[in-house]
């Protein structure tokens, strides 16, 4: 006998096990943009649950005022990341990228490898062009951590396959990427802001050049983060021709700092939101500020601090500042990003929230990404780590 299934009933078992239907329930790409007192750590939680996170902050608690910046026994940057690694129910790392060698961004990377397992270190590779004393520490705690664990080399052109996101590297140890990214709108355009362009002198930390970069895709939705590369290898790519393309944020490069934000660059991209990882007394410059106040396409600049330097003029409205001053700070900035690539921002210290529409897709969906190439690697257990949080040396050895 056959049974009539009501038409109601039938179309609703059809759209329960769409693969539309499916794409809608997906969780969101969660961002959060941690305050590291002027440093940068970025959060990547993609909707396949797996995580990356972008630079671990200063250590001890450098950045903060003069007076309390050494003070012993303060974890202040590391217990920051714990914390919103457990609000966004992260208990393992997929991968966490270094940019590169300073303390306000290696800061931390050997003492969370001591309170969480981390699947991957992605990083410019095992050496720093500054290694004299007084700038040595950030390497020097995390060459022992590299040494046994699952590190990748990455090179421009690289992708990392955290799952659920494309996410390609653009610069590396020096090198950018040489060619147009594939399927990204805008990417191998004539940049005409090239013709006037200037260059800059290479400032005195150049380990800065050595910066890993990184271009995060989620459908639609597309996010730079340069580490703290410089204003003349930004200007490589965007000049002669846009090798990125059109960006919906911008992760501002180096803090905010002039040394930084070629103008040719920042216009290409043509970003609707940009994030400034500045301090109150770090970045911010007002130059900086205004080159990225007035590029074509920008609807919001987020700050993670009000800006001392930046003053009435260079700072914006006060409700896309997480820190307002540095007595009432450790605020983050999260950004929730769907499936059809709409997205909302919200500021933790206010509650505020935007709503920020999605664009029409305008390339298709890339190739499966190709991992990069690694050496030997671990991946300790949970349990492994939290019944040794208090002893390195055990962890160490367990990590082998």
């Amino acid at each position: 006998m056959r049974i009539k299934m009501p038409l109601t009933v039938a179309t609703a078992l059809l759209a329960a096990l769409s693969p539309l239907h499916t794409q809608a329930q997906k969780r969101p790409l969660d961002i959060y943009f941690l305050d590291t007192e002027g440093g940068q750590a970025t959060l990547f939680v993609s909707p396949s649950g797996q995580s990356m996170l972008v630079d671990t902050g200063f250590p001890g608690n450098q950045g903060a005022l003069p007076a309390e910046a050494n003070a012993p026994g303060i974890t202040r940057d590391a217990d920051r990341i714990m914390a919103v690694l457990k609000l966004a129910n992260v208990d393992v790392l997929d991968y966490v990228v270094i940019t590169h060698f300073h303390a306000d961004h290696a800061g931390n990377a050997a003492e969370l490898a001591h309170r969480i397992p981390i699947r991957h270190f992605v990083d410019h590779g095992p050496y720093t062009v500054e290694m004299q004393a007084g700038r040595d520490a950030p390497i020097l705690s995390y060459l022992p951590i590299r040494e046994h664990a699952h590190a990748i080399t990455a090179k421009p052109g690289d992708r990392i396959p955290v799952e659920g996101l494309d996410v390609q590297v653009v610069s590396s140890a020096g090198e950018v990427i040489k060619e147009p990214m594939a399927r990204a709108p805008g990417a191998g355009a004539p940049n005409p802001l090239c013709r006037e362009a200037k260059l800059k002198e290479q400032d005195a930390t150049p380990e800065n050049f050595e910066s890993v970069g990184i271009v995060v895709r989620y459908g639609s939705f597309r996010l730079v983060d340069l580490g703290d590369l410089t204003w003349n290898q930004e200007h490589a790519l965007a000049c002669p021709n846009n090798l990125v393309g059109a960006m919906t944020v911008f992760h501002t490069t180096r803090h905010g700092d002039p040394h930084s934000g070629a103008p040719q660059f920042v216009d290409a991209i043509r970003a609707r939101v940009a994030v400034m990882n500045n301090g109150e007394r770090k970045g911010g410059s007002p130059e900086y500020w205004q080159t990225v106040h007035d590029a074509p396409g920008l609807e919001d600049f987020w700050q993670l601090h009000r800006s001392a330097a930046g003053g009435a003029g260079h700072n914006s409205p006060e409700q896309f500042l997480a820190n307002i001053n540095e007595t009432d700070h450790g605020h983050y900035i999260k950004m929730s990003v769907r499936a059809d690539g709409s997205f909302t921002m919200t500021n933790e210290r206010t509650g505020f929230t935007k709503e920020y529409a999605a664009h029409a897709a305008k390339f298709a969906q890339s190739a499966r990404p190709v991992p990069l190439k690694s050496g030997p690697g671990f991946f300790p257990s949970a349990a492994a780590f939290r019944r040794n949080i208090s002893s390195p040396q055990v962890v160490l050895q367990d990590m082998k």
